[in-house]
Formats: structure tokens, sequence, C-alpha cells
């Protein structure tokens, strides 16, 4: 084993090459140290193992046949550690069934030989940059590693449970119920269950039934004939027949229309299906996991969702905890982001201070890890010093920002008058916080300031309604709140206040699609166009928002809406 040459480059990872003939590792070196990655090699699988021991790398490349013990015996040692690395196999042509076997011992993929080095470099990056790889580096100086499984990091009583139950359920091919809050993570205990079962080698299809148009989910479902719809220029699969051997993940199945729910009911009943505008039937050799943040009960018996799907579904059920009851895990989960962001982002960041480790504790997480995720990742990319202090933990704002320092924007409300000597009431602020001047030398962070929510006036006559939430629009044009004579009594909207960059003025009489479709805009508009700002004010997901600003014609990028499963057209 040779020690790689010093780069000049920043290292983006640390690789073993395992290889028992010389020429093929000093190809494999030449073209791998230029792209920043640290190479260090051995000619058996035995020395690999002792390398390893001294110096944990990122991810193994090894050769099939080796001196001695072979590269599918390294690869299983390998797993035996407390955090192993990736593994890809090299293996000869007719080797497939070797290869197979090395993917169930956890090998991430295998190539087959002569190499492709753009096909191995472009594994190699996307393995690099993927959670799963040990972070590198001074390793000496990090705290304990937290228990990782299948991507997930959790050493709390709640998770090793849900872990157990991935362990339980997975080899038994039943169908599975996930249910947790957004965010916590239900698509990576769906891939946990696949990779852990008899179908891994299959492939992983997710889907969200609630971001496709009504009328094309059958076709996405389950494919169509040439022919069987307009547009249908030519016969299509769908995702049950992508998914053949393998699993199907069926996301946020509560939103899930009543046609959609018998089709699926017929599936889990004789696992067949039929195209769109076919008549033979097709097997359906699909595992199907689902997953839900709503109560489906609640569904049930609100009559949103059918019973017998319900129990079709739940043979076995994984509930996912939010991350504020397990707030054990907070810590390793956030050290862990801290460091592969700043090692993605080339930052100093190394670790956290105790004021920020009180900080992050001391948050409730209503976005759960993925919310956790994407504090780390905007602390990690503004860190300036590798112990990371409490005033730079970048905390997402789900307020509209104030135009003017010390403001106290007021959210007001007016409604038609109940009496002709009606007089109007003051305004009543919703909040009173004054601004406060923090301590430049403090590790506290200092308070941040609460901001207004969009209200709506009328000019004259004054006679119109208070929306602040996409709730509050609701509310705004239900029976109660529309008729004069039950409502509270109004609150004055003045002049300067209904002239504020903050408020909507929405006539009464305005309907409840288009007082929505104004109050979206506007919310947008202050946000500064961050759409997910904007959907936090709102009280909708990014997803919803995305739907809607496509339902109004307004243009949503190809990348954004790609990335919300929603297509730019109106639905």
């Amino acid at each position: 084993m040779t020690d790689p040459p010093t780069s000049a480059q920043p290292s983006v990872g640390r690789v073993l090459l395992v290889d028992d003939e010389p020429d093929q590792v000093a190809l494999l070196r030449a073209m791998l140290t230029p792209l920043g990655m640290d190479v260090v090699t051995a000619d058996s699988a035995e020395q690999a193992l002792s390398v390893f021991r001294r110096h944990p790398v990122d991810v193994v490349v090894t050769d099939l046949h080796l001196p001695g013990a072979s590269g599918i015996d390294l690869i299983r040692d390998l797993r035996q550690v407390e955090t192993p690395p990736a593994a890809v196999l090299i293996t000869a042509e007719g080797s497939v069934a070797s290869a197979v076997e090395a993917l169930k011992l956890g090998a991430s993929d295998y190539l087959q030989k002569p190499v492709d080095p753009m096909r191995l470099v472009t594994l190699l990056q996307e393995l690099l940059r993927s959670d799963d790889v040990r972070e590198v580096g001074d390793n000496e100086h990090l705290p304990s590693r937290p228990t990782v499984f299948e991507g997930m990091v959790g050493g709390s009583a709640r998770m090793r449970e849900v872990f157990a139950r991935i362990e339980r359920v997975a080899p038994t091919g039943a169908p599975v119920l996930i249910v947790g809050e957004s965010g916590t993570g239900k698509e990576l205990v769906a891939r946990g269950l696949h990779n852990r079962s008899r179908r891994s080698q299959g492939p992983f299809v997710p889907i969200h039934t609630g971001a496709i148009p009504k009328e094309l989910v059958a076709s996405e479902l389950f494919g169509h004939e040439k022919g069987a719809f307009t547009g249908a220029l030519s016969s299509s699969e769908g995702k049950f027949e992508a998914a053949s051997g393998g699993t199907i993940f069926l996301d946020e199945v509560g939103t899930m229309d009543l046609s959609t729910q018998i089709s699926l009911l017929r599936v889990l009943e004789t696992y067949r299906f039929t195209r769109v505008g076919a008549n033979k039937e097709r097997d359906a050799d699909v595992r199907i996991i689902a997953a839900t943040n709503r109560d489906l009960l609640d569904l049930v018996e609100a009559n949103q969702f059918r019973e017998d799907l319900y129990y079709r579904l739940n043979v076995f059920t994984i509930a996912i905890p939010p991350l504020r009851e397990r707030a054990e895990d907070i810590v390793p989960i956030a050290e862990r982001f801290l460091r592969f962001f700043a090692k993605r982002y080339a930052t100093p960041a190394r670790c956290l201070s105790d004021k920020a480790l009180e900080r992050l504790l001391g948050h409730q997480w209503p976005g759960n890890v993925r919310e956790l995720r994407n504090v780390m990742e905007q602390t990690a990319v503004f860190a300036q010093r590798e112990v990371v202090h409490a005033d730079e933990i970048q905390f997402i704002s789900t307020r509209l920002p104030t135009h003017q320092r010390g403001a106290r924007p007021e959210a007001l409300v007016e409604r038609a008058p109940t009496s002709p000597g009606y007089a109007p009431a003051p305004a009543v602020p919703l909040t009173d916080m004054p601004p406060a001047e923090s301590d430049p030398d403090s590790d506290t962070p200092p308070p941040m300031p609460e901001m207004a929510s969009v209200s709506s006036a009328q000019p004259a006559p004054p006679s119109s309604l208070g929306v602040g939430t996409a709730e509050g629009a609701a509310s705004a044009s239900s029976p109660t709140s529309s008729h004069a004579s039950s409502a509270p009594p109004p609150a004055a909207v003045s002049t300067a206040d209904a002239e504020h960059p903050l408020v909507l003025r929405i006539p009464v009489g305005t309907p409840l699609a288009e007082a929505e479709r104004l109050l979206i805009i506007k919310t947008l508009e202050v946000s500064d166009g961050n759409k997910q700002r904007a959907a936090r004010i709102l009280g909708i997901s990014r997803r919803g928002l995305y739907t809607k600003l496509a339902a109004y014609g307004e243009h949503v990028p190809a990348d954004e809406a790609n990335e919300n499963g929603v297509n730019d057209t109106p639905t």
C-alpha cells in the first residue's frame, strides 16, 4: 500500500482501491487523484482491512478476484464495522451472480471489466456526495458517531423501535403503512424496507398520487394503450409495470381520490391490473408501501378514504415519531448534517458550541428532520469558524420581513357596522414586541421580531373582510362571517394602515377563489418571491402552493415544478 501524492485541490473524499494488478491500480489512481480524491491502495482483502482500520475511507473499490479472500469476502467483512464504507465491486464478464451477491451484502454498485472510466468517476462522485459516506479528515476530533440505519440517524428508544420494525417486516413482503408528520423521513423508511427485502435487486418506484391530475392517475399507475385517449400516440407502461419485481411507494396516500382508491384496492386484492384502453389483465409483481401524514381513520369517518382500502394497506404499521419527541437525536443529526454540508461547500464548520446546541434543543422543529437539514445546510454555508456559535444558526424565517426598524405592523379586521350609530373600535395589534438591541459579543442570538399577518381593507364604504392566512380566506367567506348580524364588533382601518405594504384590500362580494388568489399572490410578493416562506405564512405545503400557482397560470420554473411533483399547467 502506498500513500497518495499530495494534491493542491481540497479533498472531496478518501477512496481505497483493492486490486492485485499494479497497472490497473495505477490507471485508476491517475484518473481519480486530479479530481480531489485521496486514493490509497491494497493488493489483497487482508491488506485492505488493515488499511481501513488504520485510516477509514469513504468508498472501497475492489476487484472480485483477489489473492486469498475475494472481493465478496472483503465487502462482507466491511459490513461488520461500526460505520461501513460504500463499496463498489469490479467483476469480469460472466460474474453477474457474484455481483448480485455483493449487492445483497450492501455493495452500492458493481462494474464489469473493462471498466468505463467516466462511469466509475460519476459513480464515485455520487457516493462521495451522498449522506451515507463517512466524514473524512481529523476524525479523532469528531464526537462519537451516532446510530445510522439506512440513511437515518437515531439512537433514541423510539427510533430504535422503528429500526427494529423495519428489520422485522422487510423480508416478509407484506404491505406496510408508514405514518408520520411531514419531514420525518417516511421515504427513507420505505427505501430501508425495500433495501432489506427479497426485492432489493428490483426497482424502487415512488409516486405521489395527489400531485397527478385526476384524469391521468389511472394512466400513470397502470399505463395505457395507443389510442386509449386523446394524445395517447403510443402505448406506455405505468408505475406498477415499472416497479415489477420491486417496490412501489405511494407517498401521501391520503390525498388519493376515491376513484383511484377503488383501482388500488383491486390491485391489493388480486395483484392484477389492466392498462387504460386494454382488455388483458397483467400481473402486479410488486410490493406496496404507503405513507401518510394524516390520520386515515379520520378520513374514513369523513368518507374521504375507503375503509376497506385502509385495512388492506394497514397490514403492518410503522409510526415515525416527530423530531420534538426524540430530542436526544437532534444533536447527532445536526452535527452529521453540519459536517456533511461543510465538506460539500468547503466551509470551516466542524462542531457546535454549547449555546448553539441549546438553541437547537430549544426549537420545536415543526418541519422535523427536513427542517433541521435545511437549517444546518444554511448554517454550514455561512459559518466563518470551526466552532459554530448560536448567532450563526440560520433558522428559516417563516414570517414577513419588517420594512422599518422597530416597526410593529398591525393586523386589522374591519366588518360592516351592525347599527347606524356604530363607531369603529381602535385597531388591535397582534404583536407588541419592542425592538431589542443585541449584544455583539454574546453567543445568544437576538430575539426575532414578530411580523404582521396579511390583512384586508376596503376603501369606502368601510365594509371589507380581514384575511390573514389561507384558512382565514376560507373563514372570511363562510356563512357566519358574511352576515353582519352575527359578526363580532369590527375594528377600524385607518388610511395609513390601508396603504401599508402588508395590507391587502379585498372588497366584500369578492368570490372566495379570487380572494384566495389575491392573497397568495400578495403574500408571495411580500415574501420577495420566496415560495417556501410564502407557503409557511399561508399555512399550506410548498407543493400545494405550486399547484395553486400553476392553476392561476403563474409561471413555475420547470426544475422547481419537477422537484415538487407539480405540472406547470392548470389542474
